[in-house]
């Protein structure tokens, strides 16, 4: 008898093709001889390879087992402890990946943990940490919460969490994550330093202060927070303590340039010129951000008469804004990104009105090594205080129609555009409300690599173009910012 073809009628009479009756139940699949063995032998097999480390192979045949027999004990057991085991297999693969900086195969290795192992907290915060790394802050934050479900003591998730938090521009979450890392482990540095930081950006300049000289008790070595103490001090206490500051940074790390170069500037600020030389002189024959500054200085003392004030934090520059601001008027930011400099502004403003501008979508155009779009809260918008309306947009589409329905003058701008296009904008489009009294903070205006190029030039084509007189009511290399008041 003639075998069918596979489109042929069944010989069996059902109506059906061949391949879609009879030769489809005749084409079984083929077995392995491990899986037609009987489940003893396998488990065997399984318990000799386990013994002999070779995890992968054990678990194979456990799983081999319990095709033939789903709900065997013995090898339920024994896959339950591989688990584990091979948990802990990818988990050392991920933080051998991670210090070779193989980032993303780290991930997956951690992911491979915790598909084995959904409880695995330290998994959860190492995989938080790569995210960190990546710059996938969410996933940051998501993972270090994980870790704290199954191990609410692991004080490094808590740290980790608030570093995250932190870059998120979310400060009264992070604050509250590193005060509960500094509860489980309250004599570590570090995590005293970066809520510090956190503080600092918060505007409470006394207990960043605080923690920052905690820190440095425990670790006088910490040339970090010697650097972020001075910006503090020259507040608070003046620019004798921030050199003193300045003094310890470079004694801990004799050739950081910024440290060098700050104590050179403070230096030649307070008139000690000749001992400013050793740290000033070496930085006009370089490259780079060293220059940068140096050439902002050197901007600065070419103003001539009394020098303006320096300060070292945002909120010093928009106090004593807020405070030289001679007429009532609109309180205005350009550039709001997570609203922590607009939640400082609408603390000072008391009940006056603050109205902030961002597209939200990060900057229009590329600015230097920043690409278009970073800063973007992907259209999110940050909490603010009920005193803070925002508008969402680019400026030349919000602006106009806020303007055309908000009359008066400005009384106070930040603005934070960064762009020297956004910059040339905003001063354009505000013009005619910018008047005798009126005074502008700048956020990068200068001391960045390429400062004479953004904001500065903005507002300096708008000097020339407008008529402005202005002088500068206080400036900052640490924070880039200058304030100035149109006369």
């Amino acid at each position: 008898m003639t075998k069918p073809g596979r489109n042929d009628p069944c010989p069996c009479g059902s109506g059906r093709k061949y391949k879609q009756c009879c030769l489809k139940r005749q084409e079984v699949p083929a077995v392995s001889a491990h899986e037609r063995a009987p489940t003893p032998q396998t488990l065997r097999l399984a318990a000799e390879h386990h013994r002999a480390g070779r995890l992968l192979q054990a678990e194979e045949a456990c799983r081999q087992a319990l095709r033939a027999e789903p709900d065997n004990p013995e090898a339920l057991q024994l896959l339950d402890a591989l688990s584990g085991q091979l948990a802990a297999l990818h988990s050392d693969q991920g933080i051998s990946l991670h210090a070779q900086g193989r980032l993303e195969a780290a991930a997956a290795s951690y992911r491979k943990a915790l598909a084995l192992k959904p409880d695995f907290a330290e998994a959860h915060y190492n995989l938080g940490i790569v995210f960190s790394e990546l710059g996938k802050l969410e996933e940051a934050v998501e993972s270090c919460r994980q870790a704290l479900v199954f191990r609410p003591d692991l004080a490094e998730a808590h740290s980790n969490l608030g570093n995250a938090l932190q870059v998120l521009g979310r400060l009264d979450e992070a604050i509250a994550s590193h005060r509960k890392a500094l509860a489980l482990k309250p004599d570590n540095a570090d995590w005293l330093y970066n809520l510090g930081i956190a503080l600092q950006e918060q505007g409470g300049a006394d207990e960043a202060i605080a923690c920052y000289r905690k820190a440095l008790t425990l670790n006088p070595a910490l040339a970090q927070a010697w650097y972020n103490l001075h910006a503090l001090l020259l507040d608070a206490e003046g620019i004798t303590a921030a050199i003193e500051c300045m003094k310890k940074a470079v004694e801990a790390s004799p050739t950081n340039a910024d440290y060098r170069f700050f104590l050179g500037m403070l230096l030649d600020y307070s008139g000690r010129a000749d001992e400013a030389s050793a740290y000033l002189d070496a930085g006009g024959r370089s490259a780079g951000l060293f220059r940068a500054r140096l050439d902002a200085w050197r901007y600065i003392q070419s103003l001539g008469g009394k020098l303006p004030q320096m300060t070292g934090s945002p909120i010093q520059a928009f106090r004593l804004g807020m405070g030289a601001a001679r007429n009532d008027g609109l309180v205005l930011e350009f550039g709001v990104r997570f609203g922590c400099s607009i939640r400082l502004l609408a603390a000072l403003a008391g009940q006056q009105a603050v109205h902030g501008f961002d597209s939200f979508e990060g900057i229009p155009e590329a600015w230097h090594d920043e690409p278009q779009g970073s800063y973007s809260t992907k259209g999110a918008l940050p909490a603010v205080p009920e005193n803070v309306a925002l508008y969402a947009g680019w400026f030349d589409d919000t602006l106009p129609a806020f303007l055309d329905k908000n009359t008066g003058p400005a009384r106070f701008v930040n603005v934070d555009c960064d762009l020297y296009s956004s910059t040339r904008t905003v001063l354009e489009l505000l013009a005619d409300r910018i008047v005798p009294g009126t005074v502008i903070v700048f956020d990068e205006y200068i001391g960045n690599e390429r400062w004479r190029e953004d904001e500065f030039r903005a507002f300096q084509e708008a000097v020339a173009r407008f008529g402005w007189k202005y002088e500068y009511l206080c400036f900052s290399l640490f924070t880039k910012q200058v304030a100035v008041r149109i006369l």
